[in-house]
């Protein structure tokens, strides 16, 4: 077995006995990999304290004859405890981008930019007022979509490649399973379509190409921002083929349903 060391950061742990488990980093240096964590979970171990969005420096073996390697040590470089107002809403953003990366990320690809992006959106969601946090997921959920080589087509139409222009009030559609939005000569009746206001269209269409300071000045609410992460879970699932709801914003719904009782 080899040793080797990366910059990394925690996706997922899953336990399996009282002192052992499995993480999922996500590491500068090769990507999303899983590894086996004896005794991690031990009272004496100081890998106990491995815990989600805190980069960190990872010693590991890795293993050619196994498929998984193994955890050898860790040194915590920070920590974002998200204890600013709205520390609940905070964390489930925080976790959006985790589950996103593990669903998305392929085993073993390394994604360097991705990684220092990661570690600025967590920078972001720790300092930013809370009304900047949804923003801040839609940009990094459109980042992550086009780094990944999934790029829905917000501006243009998915069909004829015209430019989108709003005309007064009236919704843009977005086919999330075709691939991006489109205008009226090419809607199909019998499709599935999301159905977007002018003023949101302009602002989905910004956050693609925002930076994450950028997006950090823009206010949306529960309820649109719910709409835009739709469109691109829908979006996302139908080019991946694969169920990419997010589970981490669950907490979000049931803020938002009791602030509307």
């Amino acid at each position: 077995m080899a040793l080797d060391k990366s910059d990394a950061i925690v996706l997922k742990a899953f336990n399996w006995s009282e002192s052992s488990r499995t993480v999922i980093f996500f590491t500068k240096k090769y990507g999303k990999i899983a590894l086996f964590d004896k005794g991690g979970r031990s009272i004496k171990s100081k890998r106990g304290r491995i815990m989600p969005f805190a980069p960190l420096e990872l010693t590991f073996y890795n293993s050619e004859k196994e498929s998984t390697g193994y955890v050898s040590d860790i040194d915590i470089q920070e920590v974002f405890s998200f204890e600013k107002d709205g520390t609940l809403g905070r964390l489930a953003y925080a976790s959006a981008g985790a589950e996103l990366l593990r669903m998305l990320l392929a085993e073993e690809n390394p994604q360097h930019q991705l990684f220092t992006y990661y570690i600025s959106y967590l920078q972001q969601i720790d300092s930013v007022d809370k009304q900047f946090i949804p923003a801040l997921l839609i940009a990094f959920f459109l980042r992550l979509l086009s780094q990944l080589g999934y790029h829905p087509s917000i501006a243009y139409c998915i069909v004829c490649n015209k430019e989108i222009q709003p005309k007064g009030d009236n919704p843009i559609l977005f086919g999330a399973d075709n691939g991006g939005s489109v205008c009226n000569t090419c809607q199909k009746p019998g499709d599935y379509y999301i159905s977007l206001s002018p003023e949101m269209f302009k602002i989905f269409k910004a956050l693609q190409t925002a930076s994450l300071q950028e997006a950090a000045i823009v206010p949306i609410g529960l309820s649109k921002v719910t709409l835009l992460q739709d469109a691109l879970t829908r979006f996302i699932s139908s080019q991946a083929q694969m169920d990419c709801r997010l589970k981490s914003l669950a907490f979000i719904e049931k803020l938002k349903n009791s602030s509307n009782k």
